[in-house]
């Protein structure tokens, strides 16, 4: 690892691209197993993930997914990303665009008698529908350093965030997005305790985040924010520092360092290291921070393109970035993504049919990504588990967890909901959980959901809030008679143990 995070060599040295494989069919996605030095996967955007092992490329596709995907405007197959524990689980993850432009994270599993394909079977972990606009679809998901699956969505597409996607919480569009894709009950992913939203919600306030990587040296993460008509920019947020726990990056209210279509403010605001102009048809391709040791002019600089002008360069990672010049690296037009295997060696991707390796030279050392870890802000109790695991362990590492956890539920603000529009519900659990809260108003209408992740041992309160309408509904009715409010409030902890309480709560009459 150290030789992996030295410094750039003085000496000037001439890297270049080396093709790898050939004849690929509208390749845009590379990436590896964490810990196997021998295989690379490419992502072909109409359906394919094919495999190179030991450089050559394996005559039946790892997994075939065409028929399945929709191809109109931006969409596609569109990356895969393999668990710290890939070894022992075979389980991969790929991020696509359904025919009808649903986005979803499928799972996919290693054959038994073939380690070069997958067996068939597919689990949908995540989904978000996306039918407004065939753009602006985001397009990775990487495990990060805490060993969780993490995702960035575009902002539902279109012109000036005209969905309102960008700055809503409530929305899945145009975010940083987290999970353990490990079931949690009913659902079919578990929402990490650590998110600031309680939902799969991580941080807000992207327009088109279609590549962004984290630095197997710091575990920090860049992504690189597809700009609308004035500036292309790239982010940054520290490990740290809790890698942008509920942030803002600013869209569309900033632009990169500019003004944005919509005047707003935006709270826990996270401007852009790095913008620049757009002058022509212009969409940043975010890359890497280079790990390599064998590339001593680009060691510890972020590597990043331009789709449309093709030009790759090359910056010195700060608050503002520095130093942002020309990899010294051939143009390569249709530029869509970058991607590293499991030793740290950059590749360079164009949709246009090739795939190439950044060489100087004999291939560096290999530097292996560290093992996972937990991320600075996440509640000790964080699932121990690798994303990917059995839910139950194998023998003689002792038993799962199943105990479900304690949750106490106080009811208040009954007398005053028709005027306020809201109750308040007070709950206590004895482990860190996710908490949701839903109720129904019999014959009136019902409670918005809320989401809270709470600590154990401590109160924390949810308000269940009504719409205006059934605010008038149930003041019209109070009028006549007393009306029963069902409350429920449902705790999972993050082995997904669920505890549901349902309160009877009486609405007297006016």
């Amino acid at each position: 690892m150290a030789a992996g995070l030295a410094a750039p060599a003085t000496a000037q040295a001439a890297p270049a691209l080396v093709p790898v494989g050939g004849g690929w069919d509208s390749p845009i996605h590379v990436a590896a197993p964490p810990r196997d030095p021998s295989r690379l996967f490419v992502v072909q955007r109409e359906g394919l993930v094919r495999v190179l092992v030991d450089g050559t490329v394996q005559s039946t596709p790892y997994a075939d997914l065409t028929g399945q995907v929709g191809l109109s405007g931006e969409r596609g197959l569109l990356s895969i990303a393999f668990p710290p524990d890939y070894e022992t689980s075979g389980l991969a993850y790929v991020y696509l665009t359904a025919p009808d432009g649903e986005l979803q994270i499928r799972e996919l599993r290693r054959s038994a008698a073939d380690p070069n394909r997958t067996d068939g079977t597919q689990r949908i972990v995540w989904r978000q529908s996306h039918d407004q606009a065939a753009n602006h679809n985001g397009g990775t998901i990487a495990f990060g350093p805490d060993g969780l699956l993490w995702a960035a969505t575009g902002d539902g597409g279109g012109s000036n965030d005209q969905f309102g996607h960008a700055q809503d919480q409530t929305s899945q569009l145009g975010k940083v997005i987290r999970i353990d894709p490990r079931p949690s009950g009913s659902a079919s992913y578990t929402v990490p305790p650590g998110n600031p939203f309680g939902t799969a919600v991580f941080s807000t306030g992207l327009r088109n985040p279609f590549r962004f990587s984290f630095d197997r040296g710091t575990g920090d993460l860049l992504i690189g924010d597809v700009g609308q008509s004035t500036r292309e920019e790239i982010d940054w947020v520290r490990f740290d520092e809790g890698l942008g726990r509920g942030g803002n990056y600013g869209w569309p209210c900033f632009e990169g360092f500019a003004a944005g279509p919509r005047s707003c403010t935006p709270s826990a605001y996270i401007p852009p290291i790095h913008d620049y102009s757009q002058s022509g048809q212009r969409a940043v391709a975010g890359g890497f921070v280079v790990r390599d040791p064998g590339l001593p002019t680009l060691v510890g600089r972020y590597v990043y393109a331009d789709t449309y002008a093709g030009e790759i360069r090359s910056l010195v990672v700060g608050r503002p970035a520095s130093d942002d010049i020309p990899a010294g690296l051939p143009t390569r037009t249709n530029l869509v993504s970058f991607g590293e295997d499991a030793c740290g060696h950059l590749y360079v991707v164009a949709i246009t049919g090739t795939v190439e390796r950044v060489q100087d030279g004999p291939l560096g050392p290999c530097v292996l990504e560290p093992e996972p870890r937990r991320l600075p802000g996440d509640p000790d109790a964080a699932p121990t588990l690798p994303p990917g695991a059995a839910t139950t362990p194998p023998p003689g590492t002792g038993a799962a967890d199943t105990r479900k956890p304690s949750l106490r539920v106080k009811v208040t603000g009954k007398r005053t909901l028709a005027a306020r529009r809201r109750v308040r519900v007070a709950v206590t659990t004895d482990e860190p959980a996710t908490v949701r809260g839903s109720g129904r108003l019999r014959g009136v209408g019902r409670f918005r959901t809320a989401l809270r992740q709470v600590s154990a041992g401590r109160r924390t309160v949810l308000k269940l809030r009504i719409t205006r309408k059934t605010a008038r509904k149930l003041r019209r009715t109070l009028r006549r008679k007393r009306l029963v409010a069902a409350l429920t409030v449902l705790a999972r902890d993050a082995a997904g143990n669920q505890r549901r309480v349902t309160r009877r709560v009486v609405i007297p009459r006016r």
